[in-house]
């Protein structure tokens, strides 16, 4: 498999030699402690700040799980070469002057339980926001993420620190694959099969392409969709004409996936035009309503501001209930709730141009 492309190489390492030289300046002149907030998979941009920290007597603290677990393969490989002594444990940061601490972690992505949103939101139990922290965002931002990342900067920076990001100054070119490292790859590694993935349709294409112009063949490689499945044996690898299912799988309390549709759309409901709740106490044997209907708004309209249309809602309730009695009969009181269900939720969106929730009570007497 392979990942999608980046773009050509020659330009981008002068301008990741640039990025790089601005992030060493950056942590030189620092006034404080340094955070670095960026990808884990990031491993040769972790490993040139901690040669840095060697550089200039300073001690790196590794945060995020995956920061971790990453840091420590690419050591037991022999990717990355440094001093033990140069790591500390994050909680052993403030037993060294604030200049002297560089902590690498997670979060560049505004991700809820990521190390950089614990800190900025107070949470994180060893690190907490310093005015003289100088923070950088190494990342480019994924689609989608766009305000979550911007309500983690203006907390960071509400709290005094020193943010640096894209935006202003450059720090980040990308951690994805360019197009000569593509060909390399694949010229190295010489496979059989070639499955891109992890990116939209139109860039799976364009590695495709990649490929066949350093004459890969064709019926070798496979674009597949979310859901395809590709099935290999010793001889061949084929994609089936059966898919897996995508769909998302919602959870919800300590339940996944027991969600069902109709629950998922009482909840938009409520959520856009809120409830009305109708309490009708009616004779039994009569059909006549006791009394006044109790209604309840909770997300609709403000009662106490609505007491005429509360006025004429209970009289149309009362009126609607009398109607589908019929005298002599036996009531049905599924008929009678399902009426008040569609005879009020029509008379409030005439009034309000709303629609809520109807739910009509009814306590036989």
């Amino acid at each position: 498999m392979m990942e999608s492309l980046g773009s050509t190489k020659e330009g981008s390492q002068l301008s990741e030699r640039e990025v790089f030289k601005n992030i060493r300046n950056i942590i030189v002149k620092a006034p404080g402690r340094v955070i670095v907030a960026t990808f884990s998979s990031m491993i040769e941009r972790v490993g040139q700040l901690i040669n840095v920290a060697e550089e200039l007597g300073k001690k790196v603290a590794l945060d995020g799980y995956s920061m971790k677990l990453n840091m420590e393969i690419a050591k037991q490989i022999g990717y990355l070469k440094f001093k033990p002594s140069t790591i500390i444990d994050i909680k052993n940061i403030h037993d060294y002057p604030p200049q002297k601490v560089i902590i690498i972690g997670t979060g560049a992505q505004g991700e809820d339980r990521a190390a950089l949103m614990r800190i900025a939101n107070g949470e994180h139990k060893w690190v907490k926001v310093e005015k003289s922290d100088t923070i950088i965002f190494d990342s480019s931002v994924i689609p989608g993420n766009e305000r979550t990342i911007q309500r983690l900067k203006d907390s960071l920076y509400r709290q005094g620190a020193d943010v640096i990001h894209k935006e202003i100054m450059d720090v980040h070119t990308g951690g994805h694959a360019f197009i000569e490292d593509i060909k390399l790859l694949i010229n190295q590694v010489k496979p059989h099969y070639l499955l891109p993935v992890y990116a939209n349709h139109y860039l799976l294409r364009e590695a495709a392409k990649v490929a066949k112009s350093i004459g890969f063949s064709a019926e070798n490689i496979f674009i597949l969709d979310n859901g395809s499945v590709a099935e290999i044996d010793e001889q061949t690898l084929r994609v089936l004409k059966e898919k897996i299912p995508i769909e998302y799988v919602f959870v919800d309390g300590l339940g996944v996936g027991d969600i069902s549709n109709v629950v998922l759309r009482d909840r938009q409901l409520m959520s856009a035009d809120g409830m009305f709740v109708i309490i009708a106490v009616v004779d039994s044997r009569t059909g006549k309503v006791k009394g006044e209907p109790d209604v309840i708004s909770r997300g609709f309209i403000y009662m106490k501001e609505s007491q005429e249309l509360l006025r004429q809602t209970r009289k149309k309730i009362k009126e609607t209930i009398v109607r589908s009695a019929t005298p002599g009969a036996e009531i049905n009181w599924v008929y009678i709730r399902n009426n008040l269900r569609d005879k009020i939720g029509q008379f409030l969106y005439t009034k309000t141009k709303r629609r809520p929730m109807i739910l009509p009570v009814i306590v036989e007497i």
